[in-house]
């Protein structure tokens, strides 16, 4: 069977498609703080802006490890109950021991939180959906059996450093987000292991006979979205000095859009650190947007799930749109 090449006209519409999904939610970050600029110009001022960075530090680095297990093909629905075990773990330890042991013993709880999910959906194969939704009950219950409900105060400063320091009015816990995202975004891209994600999320079974272990690669990737949320915890605690069960149970929908909205694929085998840092910069601009502008919260959340919605059908769109030349996808299309 012999195949047509492509006409100008339809090579020039694949690429503006192609551009289109790779950078168009650049365009639309910036279309969004341009309008926010000019309705309110305020929302550029040095002190806002790191007020934001500090604020969605938690989110952007959650939003990490949730990429990963999204691009395995999978689902965590537990990151917000081992956020607040984690956040409780530190506030806890924190207030007879060093911070840099509190800190320590509560991301390895989350690491291990994490890993037990990856057990659950590879060695006892269970939908990840099902698998964290369960898991995060468990957590969330032995979290409340164990502190009784109570909250955890820490009155002691060196323990809100991480949170609530800053040098040169950038908080530390967005210098701490960024580089997690740059070390996060080249393991993705250029390591062996970034590359089994994306093949496992892409097609596990051909994956498997191309000798990639599998369920090692979806566990771990389970283990890292623990381990953010984790260390997410650990700055929470740190920023409010203490911390309680289901400190935030909404947090976990913040960290899933940040992910759609980015690009990265819910099919998997698609996505990057990157988008989910555009993600987290589109909803934190809309969110600050609003505070600044007074919108009310419940127009808020329609809003929030209009682009939900929108971000979702535009990345099914893609599907059909990007042409199938068989080509090894570069990192700006992931």
């Amino acid at each position: 069977m012999t195949m047509t090449a492509p006409t100008s006209i339809e090579s020039t519409g694949l690429r503006a498609a192609r551009a289109f999904r790779s950078y168009g939610i650049v365009g639309a970050l910036a279309l969004l703080v341009a309008a926010i600029t000019i309705a309110q110009p305020g929302f550029l001022a040095y002190g806002n802006l790191m007020n934001i960075l500090s604020q969605w530090a938690p989110v952007a680095i959650m939003g990490i490890g949730m990429t990963y297990v999204v691009i395995t093909g999978g689902f965590d629905l537990s990151v917000g109950a081992i956020y607040s075990l984690c956040a409780v773990t530190a506030a806890a330890i924190g207030r007879t021991e060093a911070p840099v042991v509190a800190f320590t013993v509560a991301i390895l709880a989350g690491m291990i939180a994490g890993a037990a999910n990856g057990f659950v959906v590879t060695g006892l194969r269970v939908n990840p959906f099902i698998a964290t939704l369960g898991t995060s009950l468990i957590i969330s219950g032995v979290t409340l059996v164990l502190t009784g409900n109570a909250a955890f105060v820490v009155d002691f400063e060196p323990f809100t450093v991480l949170g609530s320091g800053r040098l040169l009015g950038v908080p530390y816990s967005g210098m701490l987000m960024v580089a997690l995202m740059i070390v996060a975004g080249f393991v993705l891209s250029y390591t062996p292991f970034g590359q089994s994600i994306y093949a496992v999320g892409g097609n596990a079974e051909a994956s498997r006979l191309a000798g990639i272990r599998t369920s090692l690669v979806t566990g771990s990737s389970y283990a890292i979205s623990g381990l953010a949320a984790g260390i997410a915890g650990v700055i929470t605690a740190s920023q409010l000095s203490s911390a309680q069960p289901n400190l935030n149970p909404n947090l976990v929908f913040d960290v899933l859009t940040v992910v759609i909205v980015g690009g990265t694929s819910l099919t998997g085998g698609r996505g990057a650190i990157w988008r989910t840092a555009i993600g987290v910069a589109i909803l934190a601009t809309l969110q600050n947007g609003f505070n600044l502008l007074d919108v009310d919260a419940y127009y808020q959340n329609i809003i929030k799930g209009v682009i939900i919605i929108a971000a979702l059908a535009t990345v099914d769109w893609h599907r059909f749109v990007r042409p199938r030349s068989g080509r090894r996808p570069s990192t700006t299309d992931l």
